[in-house]
């Protein structure tokens, strides 16, 4: 007869259903659930029944499986079959499987099989983790810590450019200024750092993932460790670490730098792929996007930088606009024609409206601009001589410059700081159209007057009221209307109909004073006056009658005249060592274009390699090598245009200054003639006209 005989035992149980075996190699399945058992031997089909009983005796009959009723044989060395079995009670390890053979004897004595892999047990033995559990929770947090470290990094090392650590490095807080310079070294390595800090992010949250399933299973320690990455090691840290990144970059370098050599091997050469695929790492900001970026800091601006910021767009604006975007339009400038006889109640009215250049049309049409006129070339001339305006004009040539409305604002500015281009203009220039017709040939016209203020007043973003300008609102640029038209009704008439004319608004700018006769600018004696007439005439050649006539000298003195009250001016200085600069005539070695005769009261000269000092006195002057200078010159003088002032002169007439070999200072009040080259020109000059005249 053939035995049955079992060598292997299978449990199947739901997948949801946790199960394994102990150390022992005995299957653990859960009490009081059935589950499916299959077993493999020879003779299966030999098989009456299987016992499975928590003791040593096979009599227990509690669980039972009938092979008759339960049992599924699949060939002859497979069986299947179901199988629920309760709670073991304490003391018990295990169920133990008894077969009955099929034909077996009543009162026959089954054994249990002592084969451990047929054994079954409900006790489920304490969870083993891969460390203690306190070492492990402790390891758990250490490693949230990492990833909210490595994840604030990422953000806030990577959003910073070395560009603009360096910036931070120049013009940050002291303590930016360290941070930067820490963190700028490592920040240079770009693709490095970042591989290197993505890597240890990824090595952290997968172990921390790891270690939760260790904690718990299923889908309680996905959210689990989830929801603690993400909070803990993304949110929190990154809201930090946007603010406050050069910080938190600083105080973390050593372990930014450990976890770059740890992960070297494998960040090295990741970051020098990306190195030959992207390029260099480096932010360059073009013009638009800095003037975008300078106007959102003027938008945020506390009030302290908005004026200084505003200076800066408007300075990169001046790219984009052209001559015609920032003129005075021509029905709002002051002209006059070429025609206009300067005498005196012309004069004064010229004066009264404030203007100092002054454009001169011919011929009646306002499109022909011919010359320029400076009021100051008529501080010397006087009014009842009725010079023409032309012949002002022809004297101190100051050509007119044209520039055409559209040219750029940037090459008109190169334009007026080139010594070489507006000499003598003023840095004024007017603007021409191009205007064509079908029946002709296209021509110009004038549309307006530009100068140097104007474009300042686009850099600067405010309102510069210079004597072109008549507006009432600095930031819209409103014109006064009908201004115009009442000054070209002046002097589209003769002179005699200039007191007909109502004048509002105007004695803010009014200048008359400087041909005022009665209030010169520095009031002397006429005893002195006629003295310094007298000692010029007789002691320098320059001012005899042959050059300057002598009503024109009287009125150059009286124009002359300066006053240096020196106890006023150290009593305003915060040291007795700092000379006032009013104080000082001469500076030894510094150029000069101006000749001194001292009036009244003493100054002090310092001379030569050694310093000697002396005193000057009344009737000592200094200066007169420009004099002879412009005497060896004076046949190229009526022919020369206008000096403007001393720079315009260091530019165009080097030769008309010296350079003194001695400083002299003024130590007690004192009153002095100050005749410069530009006011000795204009005063040879208006001799020169008088004497045509006459």
């Amino acid at each position: 007869m053939r035995l049955p005989s079992i060598f292997g035992m299978r449990v199947e149980l739901p997948a949801d259903d946790p199960f394994g075996y102990d150390k022992h190699g005995v299957c653990i399945v859960t009490p009081d659930e059935q589950f499916k058992v299959v077993i493999y031997g020879n003779h299966l089909d030999k098989i009456a029944q299987l016992i499975f009983t928590p003791t040593n005796s096979c009599s227990d009959g509690k669980h039972v499986v009938d092979a008759t009723n339960d049992f599924i044989v699949h060939f002859t060395h497979k069986a299947t079959f179901h199988l629920m079995l309760p709670m073991l009670p304490e003391s018990i390890h295990a169920y133990k499987m008894c077969v009955k053979p099929k034909g077996a004897l009543p009162g026959m004595e089954l054994s249990p099989l002592d084969d451990i892999s047929t054994w079954i047990t409900t006790e489920k033995p304490p969870k083993e983790y891969f460390l203690p559990l306190p070492v492990q929770v402790t390891v758990i947090a250490f490693l949230l810590c990492l990833s909210a470290l490595f994840s604030g990094l990422t953000l806030g090392l990577m959003s910073l450019t070395p560009q603009e650590l360096e910036l931070v490095m120049k013009a940050g807080s002291p303590s930016e200024q360290k941070y930067a310079a820490v963190i700028l070294p490592i920040r240079r390595k770009g693709n490095l750092l970042l591989c290197s800090l993505l890597l240890g992010n990824v090595i952290v949250n997968a172990a921390i993932s790891i270690l939760f399933g260790e904690l718990t299973t299923g889908l309680l320690a996905l959210f689990i460790s989830s929801l603690g990455i993400v909070i803990f090691g993304e949110i929190v840290p990154q809201s930090i670490c946007v603010k406050k990144g050069l910080a938190v970059g600083a105080h973390t370098i050593l372990i930014t730098q450990v976890f770059i050599f740890i992960t070297y091997p494998v960040a090295w050469p990741v970051s020098k792929l990306l190195d030959c695929l992207l390029g260099d790492e480096y932010q360059a900001y073009d013009r638009k996007r800095l003037m975008e970026l300078i106007r959102m800091s003027i938008k945020n601006d506390n009030g302290q930088l908005s004026n200084e910021l505003k200076i800066a767009v408007g300075a990169m604006e001046i790219a984009d606009k052209v001559a015609e975007d920032v003129m005075t339009k021509l029905a709002d400038v002051f002209m006059i024609p070429d025609t206009t006889v300067l005498n005196t109640k012309t004069v004064a009215e010229i004066v009264r409206m404030g203007y100092t250049r002054i454009p001169i049309y011919s011929e009646g049409d306002k499109n022909n601009v011919t010359d320029i006129l400076f009021v100051k070339d008529l501080a010397l001339l006087d009014p009842d001589d009725n010079f023409t305006v032309k012949t002002v004009c022809g004297y101190h040539r100051h050509p007119v410059k044209f520039v055409f409305n559209d040219t750029p604002l940037s090459v008109l500015l190169e334009a007026f700081k080139k010594t070489g281009y507006f000499k003598g203009e003023g840095h004024l220039a007017m603007v021409k159209k191009l205007v064509g017709a079908e029946d002709h040939d296209p021509s110009y016209e004038l549309v307006g007057v530009v100068t140097l203020e104007d474009i300042v007043e686009e850099i600067l973003q405010a309102e510069i009221n210079d004597e072109f300008d008549v507006v009432s609102d600095n930031v819209n640029k409103i014109k006064r209307k009908n201004l115009q038209a009442e000054i070209n009704d002046e002097f589209d008439v003769v002179s005699d109909n200039v007191n007909k004319i109502k004048r509002k608004n105007l004695q803010q700018r009014d200048m008359s004073k400087m041909f005022d006769k009665e209030a010169p600018q520095i009031q002397i004696s006429l005893q002195i006056q006629m003295v310094a007439l007298q000692w010029l005439v007789a002691n320098e050649e320059a001012f005899s009658p042959t050059y300057v006539d002598k009503n024109v000298l009287e009125r150059l003195i009286r124009n002359s005249a300066r006053r240096v009250d020196i106890s006023a001016l150290m009593a305003m200085s915060h040291s007795a060592v700092n000379v006032p600069k009013v104080a000082k005539l001469y500076t030894k070695d510094e150029m000069s274009d101006r000749f001194v005769l001292i009036l009244e009261g003493r100054v002090q000269v310092t001379i030569g390699q050694s310093g000697m000092m002396f005193e000057a006195g009344p009737w000592h002057s200094f200066g007169s090598e420009i004099l002879k200078k412009l005497v060896q010159g004076a046949a190229t003088l009526s022919r020369s245009t206008s000096i403007v002032d001393t720079t315009d002169l260091s530019c165009r007439r080097p030769d008309l200054m010296f350079k003194p070999d001695y400083s002299v200072v003024v130590k007690e009040d004192c009153t002095y003639l100050d005749v410069s080259v530009a006011a000795y020109i204009n005063a040879y000059k208006s001799s020169l006209m008088q004497r045509e005249k006459g």
